[in-house]
């Protein structure tokens, strides 16, 4: 059996298992793989030694962040020449890894990749850029594209709340190419966007107009996102014509059993995700607040039209689980 090393330099000495002290969703796919594969952890530099003491066959580099403690890191690199690199990614707008970036500069070697958006997909910007007399795309070796995203959905305790839910609420952190679709829906009644307090200002900027909230609570089995009846499910301008997977909000809004419109531009979402056995009501693809408002009216004033959409959107969690399981098979696979 490979032995696989995951470094998620989020600089937390714990992090801990059920989610309640991070709400960034590389760092909670990095608990949930480690776990459920029982690979090795790094979350702080403080464990940089004993992992550099250890040879291991893989060493997968999860955080994009240009802030991380790389120096520090490269003992590991500099432990273990004969390991295979890698570097998870989840985003198609993340820029490429610190760390992998400066092994190249050092050792003149490839990594590899697996990411939830195909190599055709990914910001052409940022696999071109410059590095080492060519490009970063020429650093890189072998992609594998998997359903990252489906990871973070658990249904240990799902549904949890199926009663006294309220309002609409979008949640995560700015993106400026969604601004523009999420400005169309400004008139939408009792909507709540949920986000640090930095990324509040950035849509308030960005003429978004909601109540504004801090960030959920995601601790397993008390997630407050369980206190909503509705979601929206906005996407990047990007991914309206490269397929990226159904986001995390859709899992997580799975999970919690909040019921998730679409923006109707997520067209070809929608339609990849229908062949992947995902069932999504034409009912809950609205094109405007207008067309959101009246249906979120009708759900409020028929509950069994509502708890027939609700029903429907329920039957994803098998299939949820079955990709949840095929991607960490795959992984698995890779890595073997």
């Amino acid at each position: 059996m490979s032995k696989v090393l995951m470094i998620e330099s989020c600089e937390k000495k714990t992090v801990l298992e059920d989610f309640s002290n991070t709400s960034i969703v590389h760092v909670r796919n990095s608990i949930t793989i480690a776990k459920e594969l029982a690979y090795k952890l790094v979350t702080h530099a403080s464990q940089i030694p004993e992992a550099a003491s250890e040879k291991w066959d893989h060493i997968v580099c999860v955080y994009a962040s240009p802030y991380m403690k790389y120096k520090a890191y490269m003992e590991i690199i500099d432990n273990n020449p004969d390991a295979k690199l890698w570097f998870f990614v989840n985003d198609h707008d993340l820029e490429d890894n610190v760390l992998l970036r400066n092994m190249v500069k050092k050792y003149h070697k490839k990594y590899h990749v697996i990411c939830n958006n195909q190599r055709s997909g990914y910001r052409h910007w940022i696999l071109g850029k410059k590095l080492e007399g060519g490009k970063l795309n020429d650093w890189i070796d072998e992609w594998y594209t998997v359903n990252l995203n489906s990871l973070i959905f658990n249904n240990v305790k799902c549904p949890v709340k199926t009663k006294d839910k309220n309002g609409i609420i979008y949640f995560g952190t700015f993106r400026k190419h969604r601004a523009k679709d999420m400005a169309q829906f400004n008139g939408i009644k009792n909507y709540t966007i949920s986000s640090s307090v930095k990324n509040q200002d950035k849509y308030r900027a960005a003429n978004i107009q909601a109540e504004f909230i801090d960030k959920l609570d995601w601790t397993l089995g008390s997630e407050t996102l369980n206190n909503y009846k509705y979601s929206i499910y906005f996407e990047d301008l990007h991914t309206h014509t490269n397929f990226a997977y159904l986001a995390n909000r859709f899992y997580e809004c799975l999970m919690c059993d909040v019921l998730m419109f679409f923006d109707a531009k997520c067209e070809k979402t929608i339609e990849e995700s229908r062949k992947m056995g995902y069932i999504i009501d034409d009912l809950l693809i609205v094109h405007n607040s207008d067309e959101m408002n009246a249906t979120v009216d009708f759900l409020d004033q028929n509950e069994k039209e509502y708890k027939k959409a609700l029903s429907n959107q329920r039957k994803n969690i098998a299939v949820a689980e079955q990709h949840r399981t095929e991607t960490l098979n795959q992984i698995q696979s890779i890595l073997s």
